[in-house]
């Protein structure tokens, strides 16, 4: 597989876990999208959205997206909350 594969569904419902066993079945890179974004802006999805609102986190979303896209990589989406209209 050389092209990203993204995982996207509803929060909770299993894309980290399953994004991680296809990746190590398929001997592909793994990343979650939003652990890798509280990991580099050292605050918490919730956090986030209560300093910059929720436009704020979703241009953050959009830039994790963009820099973790790679050949190669299963990468599980943010499951976001959708009751904003987001």
């Amino acid at each position: 597989m050389t092209q990203p594969l993204y995982l996207v569904g509803p929060r909770g419902c299993g894309k980290t876990t399953v994004g991680m066993a296809l990746a190590t079945a398929i001997g592909c890179r793994f990343v979650d999208t939003d652990q890798w974004l509280q990991s580099q802006v050292q605050m918490t999805v919730a956090e986030i959205v209560e300093r910059e609102g929720w436009s704020g986190f979703r241009a953050r979303e959009t830039a994790a997206l963009e820099a973790v896209t790679a050949p190669s990589t299963v990468i599980a989406t943010g499951g976001g909350d959708h009751s904003h209209g987001l």
